[in-house]
Formats: structure tokens, C-alpha cells, sequence
């Protein structure tokens, strides 16, 4: 059976909301390969050291915006300095908790990155573009 995205890569520091989000995308056969990372700073990484390799690079990206050394924001304005390979194969999508309005909008004011809050469903998921 067939998947609609190659790769989806998590980055989220809370383990189990990770777990659930994976077993999620696992269970619903979205991806072929669902590659999980606990800090912003070691996805950007390897995003960085993959981002002419579409092959390598995930679809689509999951980002927690509250995590330690690295927050998404950071995450998001250093992943927009990369590659116009990167930048145009992977979409980001902003998961959290958060109930701050500031946050909220900041998440929505680039047209590129979509918002979604926690905990991620299966129709969130089934409505990736």
C-alpha cells in the first residue's frame, strides 16, 4: 500500500506526545518513514546537512514551539535561510499547546507555516496538503 508523503519528520522534546503523533501517522499509513527528533536544534541539523537531498528531506515537519536551547521560532527563521530546495520540499507545521494569542498569530502570519494545536488527530493529519 502506497503513502501519500515519503518522510514526516516530528521535533517535539515531550516524548510522548511524539510517541502518539508517530503511532498516529503510523496507524493511518500517511508515511513511509516517520523520523522523530527531540530538540529543534539537532532537526535543523540534519535538515542543514541535507537540504539539496529531497531523497533525505521530509515532506512535511511537525515543530513543537516550546522546546529547550531552540524554540520553533528560532527553528523556522534559521530553516528559512537554507536552501530554496529545502525551503520549497519541506512544509512546516506548527503543533502546541500554546492558548497565547501572540503566539498563535505569530505562527499564522507566514502563509508558509500552518497551525494546528495539541494533541494532533487523525483528521489534522488526513487534511495534510
Amino acid at each position: 500500500m502506497s503513502t501519500k508523503y515519503k518522510k514526516i519528520m516530528i521535533v517535539d522534546d515531550n516524548e510522548f506526545d511524539s510517541y502518539i503523533t508517530a503511532r498516529l501517522i503510523d496507524n493511518s499509513n500517511l508515511a513511509g518513514e516517520v523520523i522523530e527528533f527531540n530538540s529543534a536544534k539537532l532537526a535543523l541539523e540534519f535538515i542543514t546537512e541535507n537540504q539539496f537531498n529531497t531523497k533525505i528531506l521530509p515532506e512535511i515537519i511537525l515543530l513543537d514551539i516550546y522546546m529547550p536551547l531552540m524554540d520553533g521560532f528560532e527553528f523556522i527563521e534559521k530553516f528559512r535561510k537554507l536552501s530554496n530546495e529545502a525551503n520549497s520540499y519541506c512544509k512546516i507545521y506548527v503543533v502546541s499547546t500554546t492558548i497565547n494569542d501572540y503566539y498563535i498569530h505569530k505562527a499564522k502570519i507566514d502563509e508558509n507555516i500552518r497551525f494546528t494545536s495539541k494533541p494532533i488527530t487523525t483528521d489534522f493529519l488526513s487534511n495534510l496538503d
